[in-house]
C-alpha cells in the first residue's frame, strides 16, 4: 500500500518538506517524521527545510535553494491560529508569505497539508497561492500524488486531494488509512534532540479519530469519526528509538487518549514489557470518561506523570449542550483515581457556548473549587470554526455585528479563515471580569484567558525548559505558579532529574 504503485524510478526526484510552525516553544512537525519512510518506501528523496527557528525565513529559503534544487513542495499548516480568544493571532499571512518566498525561489508544485490546512482546505490553497493540498492523513495520497505527477498521469481519484479543475476546486473523498499497515516510525528527518531541547517534550500518536461529536470541534472532521488503532509494539518501538536519544518526555497527540480503554491499557502493558517506564516520563490528553481505575492504574506504572482532562464544564445543562458523553460524578472519580495514583492533573474549562449563562458559570467554578483538584486553566471564548456544529448555531444567529456573542474578525470573514469567537452574552455584561471574580486568588486555578497559558510565544515556558525542565506544558507552568506561590504539591512522581539520568 505504501510502496511505489507504479514501479517507476523516482529517486532522482527531491521533495523538501517545509515547516512553517514558528510557535515557541517549539513543536516538532510530526506529520513530516511520519510521512518521511512512506515517501522514501514510494522512491522518493525527502528533506526538511524547518522554519520553526528561521529569523528571516525569505533569506535561509534563498540559502537552501543555493543547494538544493526540490523538485516538489510539501507544505505543513498544523494550525491556522493560536485558537486564544485574548490574542486571536493568526498564522496565516505569515504562511503565505512563505509560500511565495518558496515560490520566487524554486518554482515547482507546491503541495499544502496539516491539521490546520485540511479545516478548510479550499480557502486556505486560495489564500496562500499552493497547488495542491491533502486533506487529513497524507501517508498514502502525498506519495501517490507525486507519483503521478511525475509520471503524467491522473490524480482525480487521490483520496483527500484538492485542486483546481475547470477554474473551481475539487476535493476528493476521503478514505482513511489502516494504521495497522503504517508500522513503526523511527522519527529520523526531523531534529527531535534539537525540538526537545528547545520545546522540552516530543508528540507521538497511539490513535487516530474521534467517535465523539463536541460542537466546537474539528477533530472528527479532520481524523475521521472512526477510531483507528496503532499496534501498541510499534508506539513503543517509535517511543524506544526517541529515548535512545535522550528525549524522554512523551505528549500522546491522540484526541482523547482514553476512547479505547482496551487499546490504551495494553499501550501501557507494552510499556512496562519493554521496561520504559524507567527510561521515559509521559502525559496524555483525555476525557474524565472513561476513566476506570483499571486505566489509572495501568498509566501509572507504565511512567505517566499527569493527565490533561478536557472537562470544558462542571454544568449538566451545558455538558448537553456542548455534546460532552460524562456527566460531573465523573469529574469526580477521575480526579480522585488521580489523587489515589498520584498522577499531576488539570482540568480544561470552557466557557462561553451557546445557552452558559451566569449560573451555569458559577455552578462549575463552585463545583471545581469543593473538588480540590489539582490545576484548572479557564478559557472564555470558543473559536468558530467550518464545519464544527457551532458554525451552524453561529450561523443561525447571524454572522455580524449585531450579534451580541461575537467577538473577533466579524466583517469579511465569511469564511470564518481569520478567528472569530463566540462568548455567551448571557453571563454577564463583562464575562470575564465576571468569571475573574468568582475565581478570586485560588492559586489552583489559572486564571480567565491568562496570557500564560497560550502556548504560543510564552516566555515563561521558553525560560523553564531552557533551564531544563521537561514535560507537559501544563505541567511546567504549575510548576512555576508553586514557586511563585510557594505552594506544595504531595502527588508522588519520578522527578525530571532521575529520568534524565536514566537515559
Amino acid at each position: 500500500m505504501f510502496g511505489n504503485p507504479h514501479g517507476v524510478n523516482v529517486m532522482t526526484h527531491l521533495v523538501t518538506l517545509v515547516n512553517t510552525n514558528q510557535v515557541k516553544p517549539a513543536v516538532a512537525p510530526i506529520a513530516y517524521d511520519y510521512l518521511h519512510e512512506p515517501l522514501s518506501r514510494a522512491g522518493f528523496q525527502a528533506d526538511l527545510l524547518d522554519l520553526c527557528f528561521s529569523q528571516d525565513f525569505e533569506m535561509d529559503i534563498e540559502k537552501y535553494c543555493r543547494r538544493n534544487h526540490p523538485d516538489f513542495w510539501g507544505v505543513t499548516l498544523r494550525n491556522t491560529d493560536d485558537v486564544y480568544f485574548s490574542s486571536q493571532y493568526s498564522f496565516l499571512d505569515v504562511v503565505r508569505e512563505m509560500v511565495a518566498a518558496l515560490r520566487n525561489r524554486r518554482d515547482v508544485p507546491i503541495i499544502m497539508g496539516g491539521v490546520g490546512f485540511s479545516i478548510m482546505p479550499e480557502r486556505i490553497l486560495e489564500r496562500c497561492g499552493a497547488d495542491f493540498g491533502i486533506v487529513c492523513e497524507g501517508e498514502v495520497s502525498f506519495p501517490l500524488l507525486l507519483t503521478r505527477l511525475v509520471n503524467r498521469q491522473p490524480y482525480d481519484d487521490i483520496s483527500g486531494l484538492v485542486y483546481k479543475s475547470e477554474g473551481h476546486f475539487k476535493r476528493n473523498p476521503v478514505t482513511f488509512a489502516d494504521l495497522g499497515e503504517v508500522g513503526a516510525h523511527r522519527r529520523l528527518l526531523v531534529d527531535n534532540e534539537k525540538y526537545f531541547a528547545t520545546g522540552g517534550l516530543a508528540g507521538v500518536e497511539t490513535k487516530r479519530g474521534c467517535t465523539r461529536a463536541c460542537i466546537y470541534c474539528v477533530e472528527p472532521l479532520v481524523k475521521g469519526r472512526r477510531v483507528r488503532l496503532r499496534d501498541p509494539r510499534d508506539i513503543a518501538d517509535e517511543i524506544e528509538s526517541l529515548a535512545d536519544r535522550g528525549v524522554y518526555a512523551i505528549h500522546i497527540n491522540d484526541s482523547e487518549f482514553n476512547l479505547d480503554v482496551g487499546h490504551a491499557v495494553r499501550f501501557c502493558d507494552e510499556l512496562r514489557r519493554r521496561k520504559l517506564h524507567d527510561r521515559i516520563q509521559w502525559y496524555a490528553y483525555g476525557m474524565p470518561a472513561p476513566f476506570p481505575e483499571e486505566l489509572a492504574r495501568a498509566m501509572k506504572e507504565s511512567g505517566c506523570v499527569g493527565m490533561n482532562f478536557g472537562t470544558d464544564s462542571a454544568s449538566t445543562v451545558m455538558l448537553r449542550i456542548l455534546k460532552r458523553t460524562f456527566r460531573p460524578k465523573h469529574i469526580v472519580e477521575a480526579v480522585n483515581l488521580c489523587k489515589r495514583y498520584g498522577l499531576r492533573h488539570i482540568l480544561e474549562i470552557l466557557f462561553g457556548a451557546p445557552g452558559e449563562t451566569a449560573e451555569t458559570v458559577k455552578e462549575t467554578i463552585d463545583f471545581l473549587k469543593l473538588l480540590d483538584p489539582e490545576r484548572v486553566s479557564v478559557t472564555a471564548g470558543l473559536r468558530i470554526f467550518p464545519g464544527a456544529e457551532l458554525e451552524e448555531l453561529a450561523r443561525a444567529e447571524g454572522i455580524s455585528r449585531d450579534n451580541p456573542n461575537l467577538f473577533g474578525e466579524i466583517e469579511g470573514n465569511e469564511d470564518l479563515v481569520k478567528p472569530l469567537f463566540y462568548l455567551s452574552s448571557q453571563i454577564a455584561p463583562k464575562p470575564l471580569e465576571y468569571i475573574a471574580t468568582l475565581i478570586g486568588a485560588d492559586p489552583r486555578f489559572f486564571g480567565v484567558n491568562t496570557d500564560s497559558f497560550n502556548y504560543n510565544a510564552n516566555d515563561m515556558l521558553v525560560g523553564a525548559i531552557a533551564s531544563g525542565e521537561r514535560g507537559a506544558y501544563w505541567m511546567l507552568l504549575s510548576n512555576i505558579i508553586d514557586r511563585q506561590t510557594g505552594r506544595e504539591r504531595t502527588n508522588d512522581q519520578k522527578s525530571t532529574a532521575t529520568l534524565a539520568r536514566g537515559c
